[in-house]
Protein backbone atom coordinates (compact mmCIF):
# COMPACT_ATOMS: atom_id res chain seq x y z
CA UNK A 1 0.00 0.00 0.00
CA UNK A 2 1.32 3.46 -0.88
CA UNK A 3 0.05 6.83 0.33
CA UNK A 4 0.27 10.42 -0.92
CA UNK A 5 2.89 12.50 0.85
CA UNK A 6 1.72 14.14 4.06
CA UNK A 7 0.80 17.84 3.66
CA UNK A 8 2.93 18.42 6.76
CA UNK A 9 6.08 16.89 5.22
CA UNK A 10 9.18 19.12 5.33
CA UNK A 11 10.09 20.84 2.08
CA UNK A 12 13.74 19.88 2.50
CA UNK A 13 15.70 17.40 4.61
CA UNK A 14 19.23 17.93 5.91
CA UNK A 15 21.57 15.41 4.29
CA UNK A 16 23.80 13.08 6.26
CA UNK A 17 27.33 14.18 7.07
CA UNK A 18 30.13 11.87 5.97
CA UNK A 19 31.08 9.59 8.85
CA UNK A 20 34.00 7.21 8.45
CA UNK A 21 33.72 3.73 9.92
CA UNK A 22 30.17 2.87 8.88
CA UNK A 23 28.57 1.57 5.66
CA UNK A 24 25.04 0.74 4.56
CA UNK A 25 23.16 -1.21 1.89
CA UNK A 26 19.54 -2.03 1.17
CA UNK A 27 17.54 -4.40 -1.03
CA UNK A 28 14.07 -5.75 -1.76
CA UNK A 29 13.81 -9.21 -0.23
CA UNK A 30 10.07 -9.77 -0.73
CA UNK A 31 8.53 -9.01 2.66
CA UNK A 32 6.60 -6.09 1.23
CA UNK A 33 3.92 -6.82 -1.32
CA UNK A 34 5.33 -4.27 -3.73
CA UNK A 35 8.86 -4.32 -5.09
CA UNK A 36 10.15 -1.54 -2.85
CA UNK A 37 13.27 -2.14 -0.78
CA UNK A 38 12.50 -3.63 2.63
CA UNK A 39 15.82 -4.78 4.09
CA UNK A 40 18.76 -2.68 5.34
CA UNK A 41 22.18 -3.63 6.65
CA UNK A 42 24.39 -1.17 8.53
CA UNK A 43 27.95 -2.37 9.14
CA UNK A 44 30.46 -0.79 11.50
CA UNK A 45 34.15 -1.15 10.62
CA UNK A 46 35.05 -1.66 14.27
CA UNK A 47 32.86 -2.77 17.20
CA UNK A 48 31.16 0.44 18.36
CA UNK A 49 29.59 1.67 21.58
CA UNK A 50 25.80 1.46 21.69
CA UNK A 51 23.02 2.73 23.95
CA UNK A 52 19.40 1.74 23.47
CA UNK A 53 15.88 2.52 24.65
CA UNK A 54 13.12 0.04 23.85
CA UNK A 55 9.35 -0.27 23.94
CA UNK A 56 7.76 -1.04 27.31
CA UNK A 57 5.13 -3.22 25.64
CA UNK A 58 4.44 -6.52 27.40
CA UNK A 59 4.08 -8.19 23.99
CA UNK A 60 7.40 -7.15 22.41
CA UNK A 61 8.72 -8.34 19.08
CA UNK A 62 11.49 -10.93 18.91
CA UNK A 63 14.10 -8.35 17.81
CA UNK A 64 13.32 -6.31 20.94
CA UNK A 65 13.74 -9.37 23.13
CA UNK A 66 17.06 -10.16 21.46
CA UNK A 67 18.43 -6.61 21.59
CA UNK A 68 17.54 -6.19 25.26
CA UNK A 69 19.43 -9.42 26.02
CA UNK A 70 22.71 -8.01 24.64
CA UNK A 71 22.47 -4.24 25.23
CA UNK A 72 24.45 -4.44 28.50
CA UNK A 73 27.47 -5.58 26.48
CA UNK A 74 27.23 -2.18 24.77
CA UNK A 75 28.94 -3.30 21.54
CA UNK A 76 27.60 -3.29 18.01
CA UNK A 77 29.20 -4.41 14.75
CA UNK A 78 26.10 -4.72 12.58
CA UNK A 79 22.43 -3.72 12.47
CA UNK A 80 19.87 -5.45 10.22
CA UNK A 81 16.48 -3.78 9.72
CA UNK A 82 13.47 -5.16 7.88
CA UNK A 83 10.10 -3.61 7.10
CA UNK A 84 6.94 -5.44 6.09
CA UNK A 85 6.84 -7.83 9.05
CA UNK A 86 7.26 -7.03 12.78
CA UNK A 87 8.04 -10.63 13.90
CA UNK A 88 5.76 -10.22 16.90
CA UNK A 89 3.81 -12.93 18.72
CA UNK A 90 4.98 -15.75 16.48
CA UNK A 91 5.93 -18.13 19.29
CA UNK A 92 8.84 -20.48 18.67
CA UNK A 93 8.82 -19.66 14.96
CA UNK A 94 9.63 -16.03 15.71
CA UNK A 95 12.63 -16.95 17.84
CA UNK A 96 13.83 -19.44 15.22
CA UNK A 97 13.72 -16.65 12.63
CA UNK A 98 15.92 -14.46 14.81
CA UNK A 99 18.35 -17.33 15.51
CA UNK A 100 18.68 -18.25 11.83
CA UNK A 101 19.22 -14.65 10.73
CA UNK A 102 21.82 -14.08 13.44
CA UNK A 103 23.64 -17.30 12.55
CA UNK A 104 23.85 -16.35 8.88
CA UNK A 105 24.98 -12.78 9.58
CA UNK A 106 27.58 -13.93 12.10
CA UNK A 107 29.02 -16.49 9.69
CA UNK A 108 29.07 -14.26 6.62
CA UNK A 109 30.44 -11.19 8.41
CA UNK A 110 32.71 -13.08 10.84
CA UNK A 111 31.40 -11.23 13.89
CA UNK A 112 29.90 -12.32 17.20
CA UNK A 113 26.12 -12.68 17.33
CA UNK A 114 26.26 -10.60 20.52
CA UNK A 115 27.33 -7.63 18.39
CA UNK A 116 24.44 -7.92 15.93
CA UNK A 117 21.24 -5.92 16.48
CA UNK A 118 17.95 -6.50 14.71
CA UNK A 119 14.92 -4.30 14.04
CA UNK A 120 11.63 -5.27 12.43
CA UNK A 121 8.53 -3.24 11.61
CA UNK A 122 5.28 -4.14 9.90
CA UNK A 123 2.33 -6.44 10.46
CA UNK A 124 2.01 -8.13 13.87
CA UNK A 125 1.27 -11.84 14.23
CA UNK A 126 2.34 -12.98 10.77
CA UNK A 127 5.25 -15.42 10.59
CA UNK A 128 8.45 -13.90 9.30
CA UNK A 129 9.72 -15.64 6.19
CA UNK A 130 13.32 -15.43 7.32
CA UNK A 131 14.54 -17.36 4.28
CA UNK A 132 13.81 -14.26 2.21
CA UNK A 133 16.05 -12.19 4.48
CA UNK A 134 18.81 -14.79 4.66
CA UNK A 135 18.95 -15.15 0.88
CA UNK A 136 19.77 -11.44 0.52
CA UNK A 137 22.48 -11.19 3.20
CA UNK A 138 25.37 -11.93 0.79
CA UNK A 139 24.07 -9.21 -1.55
CA UNK A 140 23.82 -6.72 1.30
CA UNK A 141 27.37 -7.44 2.46
CA UNK A 142 28.80 -7.15 -1.05
CA UNK A 143 27.06 -3.82 -1.68
CA UNK A 144 27.94 -2.02 1.53
CA UNK A 145 29.05 1.58 0.94
CA UNK A 146 28.95 5.01 2.53
CA UNK A 147 27.30 7.04 -0.24
CA UNK A 148 24.72 9.72 0.56
CA UNK A 149 22.16 8.15 -1.77
CA UNK A 150 22.55 4.78 -0.03
CA UNK A 151 21.61 6.30 3.33
CA UNK A 152 18.56 7.94 1.76
CA UNK A 153 17.60 4.58 0.22
CA UNK A 154 17.92 3.02 3.68
CA UNK A 155 15.62 5.68 5.17
CA UNK A 156 13.07 4.79 2.49
CA UNK A 157 13.48 1.03 2.92
CA UNK A 158 12.46 1.06 6.59
CA UNK A 159 9.16 2.85 5.89
CA UNK A 160 5.76 1.20 6.35
CA UNK A 161 2.82 3.64 6.17
CA UNK A 162 5.30 6.53 6.23
CA UNK A 163 4.79 8.94 3.34
CA UNK A 164 8.31 10.41 3.37
CA UNK A 165 11.78 9.33 4.54
CA UNK A 166 13.00 10.77 7.83
CA UNK A 167 16.62 11.71 8.37
CA UNK A 168 18.61 14.61 9.78
CA UNK A 169 22.17 15.63 10.64
CA UNK A 170 23.72 17.98 13.19
CA UNK A 171 27.31 19.01 13.90
CA UNK A 172 29.42 20.41 16.73
CA UNK A 173 32.60 22.34 15.94
CA UNK A 174 35.18 21.33 18.54
CA UNK A 175 38.11 23.28 17.08
CA UNK A 176 39.55 24.30 13.72
CA UNK A 177 40.56 20.73 12.90
CA UNK A 178 37.80 18.70 14.53
CA UNK A 179 34.05 18.43 14.16
CA UNK A 180 31.52 16.09 15.72
CA UNK A 181 28.72 14.88 13.46
CA UNK A 182 25.42 13.28 14.42
CA UNK A 183 23.37 11.46 11.78
CA UNK A 184 19.92 10.07 12.47
CA UNK A 185 17.24 8.23 10.52
CA UNK A 186 13.80 7.17 11.69
CA UNK A 187 10.48 5.71 10.66
CA UNK A 188 7.02 6.08 12.12
CA UNK A 189 3.54 7.17 11.13
CA UNK A 190 0.89 5.25 13.07
CA UNK A 191 0.68 3.34 16.38
CA UNK A 192 2.56 6.25 17.92
CA UNK A 193 2.46 6.83 21.67
CA UNK A 194 5.07 7.18 24.40
CA UNK A 195 7.23 4.42 25.87
CA UNK A 196 7.98 4.20 22.91
CA UNK A 197 5.95 4.39 19.71
CA UNK A 198 5.74 2.35 16.54
CA UNK A 199 8.88 3.94 15.48
CA UNK A 200 12.47 3.08 14.91
CA UNK A 201 15.33 5.53 15.14
CA UNK A 202 19.03 4.93 14.60
CA UNK A 203 21.50 7.67 15.49
CA UNK A 204 25.21 7.44 14.64
CA UNK A 205 27.95 9.83 15.76
CA UNK A 206 31.73 10.15 15.78
CA UNK A 207 31.60 11.59 19.31
CA UNK A 208 33.16 9.57 22.10
CA UNK A 209 30.26 8.69 24.41
CA UNK A 210 32.08 6.49 26.90
CA UNK A 211 31.70 8.92 29.81
CA UNK A 212 29.56 7.47 32.66
CA UNK A 213 26.78 10.07 32.36
CA UNK A 214 26.23 9.67 28.60
CA UNK A 215 23.66 6.88 28.92
CA UNK A 216 21.51 8.94 31.29
CA UNK A 217 21.74 12.07 29.17
CA UNK A 218 20.75 10.07 26.08
CA UNK A 219 17.69 8.67 27.87
CA UNK A 220 16.75 12.18 29.05
CA UNK A 221 16.79 13.27 25.41
CA UNK A 222 14.56 10.33 24.46
CA UNK A 223 12.11 11.22 27.23
CA UNK A 224 11.76 14.80 25.95
CA UNK A 225 11.43 13.83 22.29
CA UNK A 226 10.42 10.34 21.15
CA UNK A 227 8.63 9.75 24.45
CA UNK A 228 6.77 13.04 24.10
CA UNK A 229 4.84 12.34 20.90
CA UNK A 230 1.53 10.70 20.08
CA UNK A 231 -0.42 10.10 16.90
CA UNK A 232 -3.08 7.69 18.11
CA UNK A 233 -2.16 6.69 21.71
CA UNK A 234 -1.30 3.10 20.72
CA UNK A 235 2.04 1.76 22.00
CA UNK A 236 3.87 -0.45 19.54
CA UNK A 237 5.58 -3.79 20.14
CA UNK A 238 8.67 -2.99 18.12
CA UNK A 239 10.05 0.46 18.93
CA UNK A 240 13.59 1.34 19.68
CA UNK A 241 16.02 4.23 19.63
CA UNK A 242 19.67 3.26 19.24
CA UNK A 243 22.57 5.68 19.73
CA UNK A 244 25.88 4.44 18.33
CA UNK A 245 29.30 5.97 18.93
CA UNK A 246 31.97 5.15 16.34
CA UNK A 247 34.80 6.42 18.51
CA UNK A 248 36.00 4.04 21.22
CA UNK A 249 39.22 5.64 22.42
CA UNK A 250 39.94 7.09 25.86
CA UNK A 251 39.66 10.76 24.87
CA UNK A 252 36.18 11.51 26.16
CA UNK A 253 34.61 14.89 25.54
CA UNK A 254 35.24 17.73 27.96
CA UNK A 255 32.27 19.29 29.77
CA UNK A 256 31.78 22.13 27.29
CA UNK A 257 31.89 19.87 24.23
CA UNK A 258 29.68 17.30 25.94
CA UNK A 259 27.03 19.93 26.66
CA UNK A 260 27.19 21.14 23.07
CA UNK A 261 26.88 17.57 21.80
CA UNK A 262 23.79 16.77 23.85
CA UNK A 263 22.19 20.08 22.87
CA UNK A 264 22.66 19.08 19.22
CA UNK A 265 21.51 15.53 19.91
CA UNK A 266 18.34 16.95 21.44
CA UNK A 267 17.82 19.12 18.36
CA UNK A 268 18.22 16.12 16.06
CA UNK A 269 15.85 13.97 18.10
CA UNK A 270 13.24 16.75 18.26
CA UNK A 271 13.46 17.08 14.49
CA UNK A 272 13.03 13.33 13.89
CA UNK A 273 10.21 12.96 16.42
CA UNK A 274 8.40 15.94 14.88
CA UNK A 275 8.77 14.33 11.45
CA UNK A 276 6.99 11.26 12.80
CA UNK A 277 4.06 13.34 14.09
CA UNK A 278 3.96 15.35 10.87
CA UNK A 279 3.68 12.05 9.03
CA UNK A 280 0.94 10.79 11.34
CA UNK A 281 -1.51 8.65 9.43
CA UNK A 282 -4.01 11.01 7.79
CA UNK A 283 -2.65 14.03 9.67
CA UNK A 284 -3.41 17.54 8.44
CA UNK A 285 -2.30 19.51 11.52
CA UNK A 286 0.75 19.46 13.79
CA UNK A 287 -0.23 20.31 17.38
CA UNK A 288 2.05 21.39 20.22
CA UNK A 289 0.61 21.13 23.74
CA UNK A 290 2.41 22.87 26.58
CA UNK A 291 1.25 22.37 30.16
CA UNK A 292 2.77 24.37 33.02
CA UNK A 293 2.25 25.07 36.71
CA UNK A 294 2.05 21.50 38.03
CA UNK A 295 3.76 20.20 41.16
CA UNK A 296 6.06 18.01 39.03
CA UNK A 297 7.18 17.91 35.39
CA UNK A 298 5.84 14.36 35.18
CA UNK A 299 2.34 15.52 36.09
CA UNK A 300 2.50 18.27 33.46
CA UNK A 301 3.33 15.59 30.91
CA UNK A 302 0.44 13.41 32.05
CA UNK A 303 -2.03 16.25 31.54
CA UNK A 304 -0.54 17.10 28.15
CA UNK A 305 -0.84 13.48 27.00
CA UNK A 306 -4.39 13.24 28.32
CA UNK A 307 -5.26 16.04 25.90
CA UNK A 308 -3.07 14.77 23.06
CA UNK A 309 -4.59 11.28 23.23
CA UNK A 310 -8.22 12.39 23.41
CA UNK A 311 -10.10 11.41 20.21
CA UNK A 312 -12.62 14.15 20.97
CA UNK A 313 -9.94 16.83 21.16
CA UNK A 314 -8.13 15.52 18.08
CA UNK A 315 -11.30 15.40 15.97
CA UNK A 316 -12.19 18.92 17.09
CA UNK A 317 -8.78 20.03 15.83
CA UNK A 318 -9.44 18.25 12.54
CA UNK A 319 -12.61 20.32 12.21
CA UNK A 320 -10.96 23.59 13.33
CA UNK A 321 -13.48 23.70 16.18
CA UNK A 322 -12.49 25.53 19.37
CA UNK A 323 -14.59 23.24 21.54
CA UNK A 324 -12.55 23.93 24.67
CA UNK A 325 -14.88 21.80 26.79
CA UNK A 326 -12.99 18.81 25.39
CA UNK A 327 -9.79 20.23 26.84
CA UNK A 328 -11.44 20.66 30.24
CA UNK A 329 -12.61 17.04 30.01
CA UNK A 330 -9.13 15.76 29.14
CA UNK A 331 -7.53 17.71 32.00
CA UNK A 332 -10.08 16.26 34.40
CA UNK A 333 -9.57 12.65 33.32
CA UNK A 334 -5.77 12.89 33.62
CA UNK A 335 -5.95 12.01 37.31
CA UNK A 336 -3.76 14.99 38.22
CA UNK A 337 -5.19 17.31 40.86
CA UNK A 338 -5.22 20.97 39.94
CA UNK A 339 -6.48 24.18 41.49
CA UNK A 340 -9.03 25.44 38.95
CA UNK A 341 -8.61 29.06 40.05
CA UNK A 342 -5.25 29.06 38.27
CA UNK A 343 -6.47 27.34 35.10
CA UNK A 344 -5.75 29.15 31.84
CA UNK A 345 -6.28 27.91 28.27
CA UNK A 346 -5.18 29.62 25.08
CA UNK A 347 -4.65 28.73 21.42
CA UNK A 348 -1.66 30.70 20.19
CA UNK A 349 -2.18 34.17 21.69
CA UNK A 350 -5.94 33.71 22.04
CA UNK A 351 -7.17 33.12 25.60
CA UNK A 352 -10.40 31.29 26.29
CA UNK A 353 -9.94 30.74 30.03
CA UNK A 354 -7.69 32.91 32.21
CA UNK A 355 -6.96 32.41 35.91
CA UNK A 356 -9.98 30.16 36.38
CA UNK A 357 -12.47 32.41 34.61
CA UNK A 358 -13.96 32.09 31.14
CA UNK A 359 -13.39 35.36 29.32
CA UNK A 360 -16.56 37.41 28.86
CA UNK A 361 -15.68 38.27 25.31
CA UNK A 362 -14.19 35.47 23.21
CA UNK A 363 -13.66 35.93 19.49
CA UNK A 364 -14.40 32.33 18.47
CA UNK A 365 -14.30 33.27 14.78
CA UNK A 366 -10.71 34.45 15.22
CA UNK A 367 -9.78 31.34 17.20
CA UNK A 368 -11.38 28.97 14.68
CA UNK A 369 -9.49 30.73 11.89
CA UNK A 370 -6.30 30.16 13.89
CA UNK A 371 -7.20 26.47 14.16
CA UNK A 372 -7.29 26.22 10.37
CA UNK A 373 -3.51 26.58 10.35
CA UNK A 374 -1.34 23.50 9.82
CA UNK A 375 0.62 24.20 13.03
CA UNK A 376 -1.28 24.86 16.27
CA UNK A 377 0.04 25.79 19.73
CA UNK A 378 -2.10 25.04 22.79
CA UNK A 379 -1.05 26.42 26.16
CA UNK A 380 -2.47 25.18 29.47
CA UNK A 381 -1.56 26.67 32.85
CA UNK A 382 -2.78 24.97 36.01
CA UNK A 383 -0.69 26.55 38.74
CA UNK A 384 2.11 28.91 39.70
CA UNK A 385 5.16 26.62 39.59
CA UNK A 386 7.73 26.65 36.78
CA UNK A 387 7.30 22.93 36.07
CA UNK A 388 6.20 22.32 32.48
CA UNK A 389 6.14 19.77 29.72
CA UNK A 390 5.48 19.87 25.99
CA UNK A 391 4.14 17.01 23.91
CA UNK A 392 3.37 16.91 20.21
CA UNK A 393 0.47 15.30 18.40
CA UNK A 394 -1.66 15.64 15.27
CA UNK A 395 -5.34 15.79 14.43
CA UNK A 396 -7.49 12.68 13.90
CA UNK A 397 -9.01 12.61 10.43
CA UNK A 398 -11.15 10.38 8.25
CA UNK A 399 -7.99 9.41 6.38
CA UNK A 400 -6.60 7.80 9.56
CA UNK A 401 -9.60 5.48 9.63
CA UNK A 402 -9.27 4.70 5.94
CA UNK A 403 -5.54 3.89 6.18
CA UNK A 404 -6.01 1.52 9.12
CA UNK A 405 -9.19 -0.07 7.79
CA UNK A 406 -7.24 -1.14 4.70
CA UNK A 407 -3.80 -1.67 6.29
CA UNK A 408 -3.42 -5.36 5.44
CA UNK A 409 -5.16 -5.29 2.06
Amino acid sequence: MSFPESPLAPKKLVKFAKLDGVNVSSVHCGLKKNKKEDLVLIRFTKPSLIYGVFTKSNTPGEPIIWNKSIIKKAKISALLINSGNANVFNGKKGKISVDEILKKLSKEMKISVNEIYLASTGVIGECLEHSKIISKIPFLITNLNNKQESWIKAANAIRTTDTFPKYHSEKVKVNINEQIFINGLAKGSGMIAPNMATMLSFIITNANLSAPNCAKRFKDCVDKTFNSISVDSDMSTSDMVLLISLKNNNQIMNKKTSNQFFDKLMSLMIKLSHYIVRDGEGAKKFISINVSGTDTTSNAKKIAFSIANSPLFKTAMAGSDSNWGRIIMAIGKSGIRIDTKYLSIKFGDNYIVKNGEVLKRINFKKINNYLKKTSIDLFIKVGLTKNSSTVWTCDLTKEYISINADYRS
